[in-house]
């Protein structure tokens, strides 16, 4: 017995498989599994321990003024290997911003402005997990480690003296975060996303805080 039919069902049913194939690529990205990658962030940081005015309540007499800044503008540029869908290796640098302290009053009956000023960056590396829900869109959770370097710059000055200190303080801290990733282009994508960075600072030479970031990011694929 001949095949003819079978071939016809099975040349038809090729070509509509192919068909629907190339109507899915045009659809959506096809990616590539492992890839290089750098990318920009910008956010705004955030102090969540930067001291408090109470503690100079025992150096100006009662009544002085005070403000705290413990936001600011961070920044971070990196590079990445995705190694498949599911995992990258990042490192990158970070400028988490500068938070200030600004006080004025009388320091034994004598008018005295002063100021502080906390300035933390350092390099990172991290583990990147992700969670593919398309081609286009990922969920992702990080881990990892950042080298940090805390300067501490203080001034006070009166109409009869002034004094100037510095001090640098250097770690390894803990950080994590979790974002979502859009791929708005094949090679260019969009990510969105909450990190923590541990324990920045010398909790006896300038004080110790966490650092939280939230921010968006430019990422530029190699394939």
């Amino acid at each position: 017995m001949g095949h003819g039919p079978l071939r016809v069902v099975l040349a038809t049913l090729a070509s509509l498989c192919s068909a629907g194939a190339a109507a899915q690529a045009e659809g959506s990205f096809v990616h590539q599994e492992q890839y290089a990658y750098v990318g920009l962030t910008a956010g705004q940081s955030k102090a969540r321990n930067s001291g408090s005015c109470s503690d100079l309540s025992g150096l100006f007499s009662p009544g002085f003024s005070c403000s705290i800044e413990d936001t600011d503008v961070a920044w971070k540029v990196f590079a990445g290997y995705q190694a498949d869908r599911h995992i990258a290796v990042e490192v990158s640098y970070v400028d988490l911003g500068t938070f200030k302290l600004s006080a004025s009053g009388l320091v034994t009956g004598v008018p005295v402005s002063a100021s502080e000023k906390l300035h933390a960056y350092g390099f990172g590396a991290d583990l990147v997990l992700s969670a593919p829900v398309s081609d286009e869109f990922a969920l992702f959770l990080r881990v990892g480690l950042l080298a940090w370097t805390l300067k501490d710059s203080a001034s006070a000055s009166s109409n009869v003296a002034s004094n100037n200190q510095q001090q640098k303080a250097t770690g390894t801290g803990v950080t994590f975060g979790a974002g979502a990733r859009y791929d708005f282009a094949e090679d260019v994508g969009l990510r969105i996303e909450f990190q923590r960075f541990k324990d920045i600072g010398d909790e006896n030479k300038t004080g110790q805080s966490d650092v939280d970031v939230i921010s968006a990011s430019l990422v530029w694929r190699f394939r």
